[in-house]
């Protein structure tokens, strides 16, 4: 439950950022606008910590995408997702514990961060996206 929740509440977090056309949370190359986003989720650990609690660590990625119609440049293309990235780390780096998420019972969230960014074309130069990873933390009672 906790994967859907956390996904869920990064999607509605993207959809907020007015920039961003439409968000997905499936792989898809399927948009109605760009730039758009997309939240896939990629795995998660569990760490003990105590005889009572262990610690997991969920993680996904965040893809932003800008394709090139003719309409934009490479360098505009870049431009646009650069600025994008950073939006979105500095929307999810001011909101650490994803504010109103409601996780399952038993599991308290310790802070979302976003760790790595890389940005490059895709798909034959058809696209520039950016990936950006987050790291969720939560505690869960054992």
């Amino acid at each position: 439950m906790s994967f859907l929740t956390i996904k869920e509440k990064l999607k509605s977090k993207l959809q907020a950022i007015s920039q961003i056309q439409q968000v997905h949370d499936y792989p898809t190359e399927d948009f109605n606008g760009y730039p758009s986003a997309m939240v896939r989720t990629d795995g998660n650990t569990s760490q003990f910590e105590t005889s009572s609690e262990n610690q997991e660590l969920y993680t996904f990625t965040i893809f932003l995408i800008q394709n090139l119609d003719g309409i934009h440049s490479v360098v505009k293309a870049r431009e646009i997702i650069e600025e994008l990235c950073d939006t979105v780390r500095d929307n999810i780096d001011s909101d650490e514990f994803l504010s109103g998420i409601s996780l399952p019972s038993g599991r308290v969230m310790i802070g979302a961060t976003p760790t790595v960014s890389k940005i490059y074309e895709a798909n034959d130069g058809k696209y520039v996206v950016a990936e950006v990873e987050v790291a969720v933390r939560v505690s869960k009672v054992v």
